[in-house]
């Protein structure tokens, strides 16, 4: 995590330099500010961004790290990784250079350490989730708000906010994407399965690589016909080209066997992936968190 896709409570360092542009920008603080990767290559520019970004993607994953996860009896890695990598568009054009040769670079400690890795695509075009692990954080809020100096602090509000507009536009009115059996944004869709197909190509001759995740935490808000939609195909392009892989497909946090009971049955090589977040829930006994995790 904050490796390859950006994630600033992660890697909080790399953001620093962002803290004063309210002092320094005023309303134009916006323009100037990062907090996910997109807003990372925007603020800085590719040469600048690209520059801090090597130099963060060789420290941040060390050989000594692999080898200490196999120390410990770790098998299995899971890398999150953008879409942009695959298949380039703005603003990660130039700032996402070199990108691939570090991920080479820890596959291929994984294979010296005989650990597995899961390729995991967090960031996708129009974002999935609305959050920075998925490259952008959508509808964010910019406000000038007063202080009881002579000053004013930009400041922003998200949470209240939030949206995804991978599939489809959200309509945060009706916090829908309206009634369609189909995404509304094919162009967005298509592009993710050329992710996909592109994703298997690279890697499926890489000895560490276990298999694909092909979106990571796609919203409950989005129909879940259409995420259905985008695992079935994306399941035949990794299964023609890299029958031996694993394809991982997130739950969309509807963790529920009705949600899926019946969805690919009979498929091989196929596993779901649930996320259950617990750091956020009342405190209680350890039997409380035993039981929300059974």
């Amino acid at each position: 995590g904050g490796w390859l896709v950006l994630e600033p409570w992660l890697t909080p360092s790399l953001f620093y330099q962002f803290l004063s542009t309210d002092r320094t920008y005023g309303t134009d603080a916006p323009d100037h500010t990062a907090m996910d990767s997109l807003t990372f290559c925007k603020a800085l520019g590719p040469t600048e961004a690209n520059k801090q970004l090597r130099r963060h993607w060789r420290t941040w994953v060390r050989e000594q790290d692999i080898q200490d996860l196999a120390a410990s009896g770790a098998n299995l890695l899971r890398i999150p990784i953008g879409d942009w990598m695959y298949v380039p568009y703005e603003p990660y054009v130039g700032c996402y250079d070199g990108a691939h040769d570090e991920l080479e670079r820890v596959l291929e400690l994984c294979a010296k350490y005989n650990i597995k890795a899961l390729l995991d695509v967090h960031a996708h075009r129009g974002s999935q989730n609305g959050f920075d692990n998925s490259g952008e954080t959508m509808r964010v809020k910019w406000t000038q708000v007063s202080s009881q100096g002579p000053e004013a602090i930009t400041t922003f509000e998200h949470w209240p906010l939030r949206a995804a507009d991978w599939l489809g536009h959200f309509d945060e009115a009706t916090a829908s994407y309206g009634d369609s059996p189909t995404p509304t944004n094919m162009s967005n869709f298509n592009h993710s399965l050329r992710v996909v197909a592109e994703i298997v190509r690279r890697h499926k001759h890489a000895p560490a690589v276990w298999g694909v995740e092909p979106v990571n935490e796609p919203w409950q808000f989005l129909p879940v016909e259409w995420v259905k939609k985008f695992y079935w195909e994306g399941y035949w392009i990794t299964r023609r080209a890299a029958p031996h892989w694993v394809y991982m497909m997130h739950d969309s946090f509807r963790g529920y066997p009705a949600a899926w009971w019946d969805f690919m049955k009979g498929c091989k090589n196929k596993a779901m992936d649930t996320h259950i977040y617990q750091a956020w829930n009342r405190p209680g006994i350890a039997k409380t968190f035993l039981d929300n995790a059974c």
